[in-house]
């Protein structure tokens, strides 16, 4: 079956980068204190729906992207959990079991490599290869040399982590891919600006005026350089509170502590309204929602095993791990069918076929079991 990337991924990126990049922007940043490495991470975007979902390693599988662009293959050599809206595969971000996290926001000015002769991969994909094959920020940003991101409207930009506690910011500039890390990596945070202008706008001290992205980074990097002084009872507490000062109101839709230290997952989804005719209603108060968990540690990433998956939004509070329930087909299209459902629901024009829904959910039947565990 031949596979491409369906109108409605393309469709669904023009919107987000067109409309949110400087209205809403997301933001990511790294605490780091002489016991604890967290990485954290806000979604600024309509609606929160979505899975949470584990990646199993010793995983064949082929880029979802149109043959006629040599998509790249590979066998995972890790699993992973991650946080999906629009299919199994193609995730906003997550963390691997050796601790590398891998978080995307938009940048309007992203250009990505002309087209070479290194196989390709889709934006989002991009995140789930790395998750996949890799453990340390250089395995991620030397994969610039085997494969190249083809994307016409995705416009991302990528904060990365690894379990030592190295950082790094990866961006795709002039065709170029643009990396900060280490002492190039000062403040480690990012919204919606190049690096380059966030870390130039911090270094100036005063607070960046309207610039709705800027003050982000800002704000998270003045609790990022306060995180280690901060008189607190939890960590867990000081990253929330931190998501919570550069939260966009109502558009903050996911908050997620991962918690690379102690290999687990704590996140808020905010309520995503139900839209009736013209009126927006919120069931509940408005920026109030469960923290849930997840230690990754309790899943068997073996490809014998079949992927594990929740609804984001479960009606639960603590820990998660055993609400988890096998994934299938069916579960990916009703998601995939909820966000897009949504988006049509607030008056966004998309035009998705039966067709295309129906090849992205089937997507991950095209992967198979490269070996025994």
């Amino acid at each position: 079956m031949k596979l491409t990337i369906p109108h409605l991924i393309i469709v669904m990126f023009i919107f987000f980068t067109a409309n949110f990049s400087s209205v809403l922007p997301c933001t990511t940043f790294v605490l780091r204190s002489s016991n604890h490495l967290l990485f954290c991470r806000n979604l600024d975007w309509y609606t929160g729906s979505g899975i949470l979902i584990t990646n199993q390693k010793n995983i064949e599988k082929t880029a979802c992207i149109d043959s006629a662009q040599n998509p790249v293959k590979w066998i995972s050599k890790y699993g992973s959990i991650t946080f999906n809206q629009v299919g199994r595969d193609l995730p906003f971000g997550g963390m691997n079991e050796t601790g590398l996290v891998v978080e995307h926001m938009s940048l309007s000015n992203t250009s990505y490599p002309p087209e070479d002769e290194r196989p390709a991969i889709q934006a989002c994909q991009w995140i789930q290869f790395q998750l996949d094959n890799y453990s340390t920020i250089n395995e991620v940003i030397n994969s610039d040399k085997i494969l190249r991101i083809v994307d016409a409207n995705s416009n991302f930009h990528f904060l990365v982590c690894e379990r030592s506690g190295k950082a790094a910011s990866i961006e795709f500039l002039n065709g170029k891919m643009i990396c900060h890390s280490g002492d190039d990596l000062p403040v480690e945070a990012l919204a919606n600006s190049t690096y380059e202008e966030s870390l130039s706008c911090y270094k100036k001290i005063t607070e960046p005026g309207d610039n709705v992205s800027l003050n982000n980074f800002f704000k998270a990097a003045q609790m990022v350089n306060n995180f280690e002084f901060a008189n607190i009872e939890s960590d867990i507490e000081y990253a929330f509170k931190t998501l919570s000062m550069v939260s966009q109101g109502v558009f903050t839709k996911w908050s997620i502590v991962y918690d690379i230290t102690n290999m687990k997952v704590y996140f808020k989804i905010f309520e995503t309204p139900k839209v009736a005719g013209k009126q927006i209603i919120f069931l509940n108060v408005p920026g109030t929602a469960k923290v849930k968990s997840v230690d990754i540690r309790g899943f068997d990433f073996s490809c014998s095993n079949t992927s594990k998956v929740i609804d984001l939004d479960i009606d639960k509070e603590g820990s998660v791990n055993e609400f988890f329930t096998d994934y299938s087909t069916a579960i990916n299209k009703e998601f995939i069918v909820k966000a897009f459902s949504f988006f049509r629901k607030m008056g966004v024009l998309v035009k998705i076929s039966d067709d295309d829904l129906d090849k992205l959910s089937k997507y991950p039947e095209t992967f198979k079991c490269a070996a025994k565990d």
